[in-house]
């Protein structure tokens, strides 16, 4: 306040009513009502809550750092030239004065593109400028939803206005929502099959890259259907049988689906897209992967409505998919919500060295003899090594373990997922069927027991806990055949903000032919090196029986010849 009166004592003019609620950070004895309760005054010495941006100020969650601080700072400065940092980072994405924040911590948000839509704060703000339905938002506030996320925030009134978008947000920050949302309130009212505007056939398609995400988008998107009519089909091998049927396929609203479904259908000639106006890709850097390319772009070229609006959403990008997903989309708007290619800060990440493949075992059995917060996921290389560390820590005595991976049934699969998500799974050991978008928003602790196949991998793991604002751990063991690939993690790591070691740091950053390897050294099928030593001696014990086998059968068959031809004569003798 000394500053207004010296300012307006020196002739400057200031219109104290216009800048009413800046004048009142500064003013110490008054208070300000935000809704939500009356802001303490600041006291001498003390920075205004709304001016503490690095929370130091009374009653801010976080603590002023002193040596470790300095000590981070260093450390991050050596990883500058290493960090691969988006160049577009800018906060672009924090509310004015006087708008509402988020119960989820607002994260910055960078959009570029052209006539970028202004974001959106609050849920309630779409009923009065884009006109969406009271019932889709009573169904919004039923489901949970009270203030939208930074991804939500952006990104929800970008696809309302019918542009086209690239989305990467973190894992976690709600995405599932960002694009169902506007999907539901573009497509206004269920298709009839009568009304012209709506045309014949599906109208909006969601691609995933497992059918273990495909069926939670599917259940979300029961959640906003509350109330309506809604014909929305989560594509299998019965739902494809029912919709070669040209008139319940007419009528359908939503298809959720994978790659490989969806192709078979469209190669059968059971099903059409070209009245498709809404195109979703989740999950789109493993969607843009090798394995999937050839397939999504079959997809795409089948949705040939003129006015098809695409999407693709992920919480990683590489530069190769992220092209191949530019050039797909017409003038498109990107959106970058932190850091390319980091976790979220709430996520505590660390690193424990184990000598070797062998030593893992016992690692975790230690790790888990300790109190933890179950349920905890356990991410290994191959399905071979999930079942096998499943069933070690079961003879183990560790209690509720479960295991999930491609190898497995649809029935065994959804019966482990239901277990998972009813509580009844302490421990989870899965592949990288697990890392892809699955939200089960009890997880506190992931360990990842084989290391990663490469960063975009690391971030979709850890990204499992962390959720929806809540803190989360993740430990990642890694052994003298991981070393050459750990400044690349530790990066990630320092990053989001957790510590690294100094010896880390000091690592020499990998060539690009050498991350090209990552991910592919090669590990057992069995975890336990004596148990696995145990079957190679049965195995061999079992082939020196069989050889010795054959060896005897081959020095008896002279023997069998000679006396087969001697009762041959005696046989002829006994004729004449």
């Amino acid at each position: 306040m000394e500053a207004f009166h010296l300012l307006s004592r020196g002739g400057a003019l200031f219109d104290k009513k216009r800048f009413k609620k800046d004048v009142q950070l500064f003013d110490k004895s008054k208070s300000q009502d935000k809704g939500k309760g009356v802001a303490k005054p600041a006291t001498d010495g003390e920075l205004p809550t709304e001016l503490d941006f690095f929370k130091y100020a009374q009653g801010g969650s976080a603590k002023r750092k002193t040596d470790g601080d300095s000590q981070h700072k260093a450390k991050k400065a050596r990883l500058d030239e290493d960090m691969d940092v988006d160049e577009d980072a800018e906060n672009v994405g924090a509310p004015e004065e006087g708008e509402p924040s988020s119960s989820v911590p607002r994260q910055r948000v960078t959009a570029k593109g052209n006539n970028v839509p202004e974001a959106l704060y609050t849920f309630a703000e779409l009923g009065s400028k884009y006109n969406i339905p009271s019932r889709l938002l009573q169904n919004l506030e039923a489901s949970g939803y009270k203030q939208p996320t930074g991804i939500q925030a952006h990104g929800v009134p970008i696809l309302l206005e019918h542009r086209d978008l690239a989305a990467i947000s973190p894992t976690g920050t709600g995405k599932t929502l960002s694009y169902l949302l506007p999907l539901f309130a573009s497509l206004a009212a269920p298709n009839s099959g009568s009304n012209p505007e709506h045309g014949r056939g599906v109208r909006a398609l969601v691609l995933a890259p497992t059918r273990e995400l495909a069926h939670q988008i599917h259940n979300e998107c029961l959640k906003l259907a509350q109330g309506r009519k809604w014909r929305i089909v989560l594509f299998s091998k019965a739902t494809a049988a029912t919709l070669a049927d040209k008139n319940v396929r007419d009528k359908v609203d939503i298809i959720i689906s994978t790659p490989l479904r969806m192709v078979a259908a469209l190669q059968s000639g059971n099903l059409e897209l070209s009245n498709v106006r809404h195109l979703v890709l989740d999950e789109a850097d493993r969607m843009l992967d090798p394995e999937f390319l050839e397939q999504v772009r079959e997809v795409v070229a089948a949705c040939s409505h003129p006015r098809v609006q695409k999407a693709v959403f992920s919480a990683t990008l590489p530069a190769n998919a992220e092209k191949i997903a530019m050039d797909m989309l017409t003038d498109p708007i990107r959106v970058v919500v932190g850091l390319k290619d980091t976790p979220l800060p709430l996520i505590a990440q660390s690193l424990t060295y184990v000598h070797d493949d062998s030593s893992k075992l016992p690692t975790l059995l230690q790790y888990l003899a300790q109190p933890y917060n179950p349920p905890v996921l356990v991410f290994v290389s191959t399905q071979p090594r999930a079942s096998s560390l499943a069933e070690e820590l079961v003879l183990s005595g560790v209690q509720n373990v479960d295991c999930l991976h491609a190898g497995m049934s649809k029935k065994e699969r959804e019966d482990a997922v239901s277990r998972m998500r009813k509580g009844e799974s302490w421990v989870m050991v899965t592949t990288e069927v697990m890392a892809r978008g699955m939200d089960f928003k009890g997880v506190r602790e992931v360990i990842n027991y084989d290391f990663p196949q490469s960063v975009q991998s690391y971030v979709h793991r850890i990204g499992r806990t962390g959720r929806a604002g809540r803190e989360g751990k993740a430990v990642t063991y890694f052994t003298d055949e991981d070393a050459p690939f750990l400044k690349t993690i530790a990066n990630v790591i320092l990053q989001s903000g957790s510590t690294v070691p100094d010896w880390i740091l000091k690592l020499p950053k990998p060539s690009k032919m050498k991350r090209r390897e990552m991910g592919k050294v090669k590990r057992a099928d069995a975890v336990n090196a004596a148990r696995r030593i145990g079957r190679q001696d049965a195995i061999k014990k079992r082939d020196m029986i069989k050889g010795s086998q054959r060896r005897k059968e081959r020095a008896m068959q002279p023997a069998r010849r000679q006396r087969d031809e001697g009762k041959a004569s005696d046989v002829g003798e006994d004729a004449e």
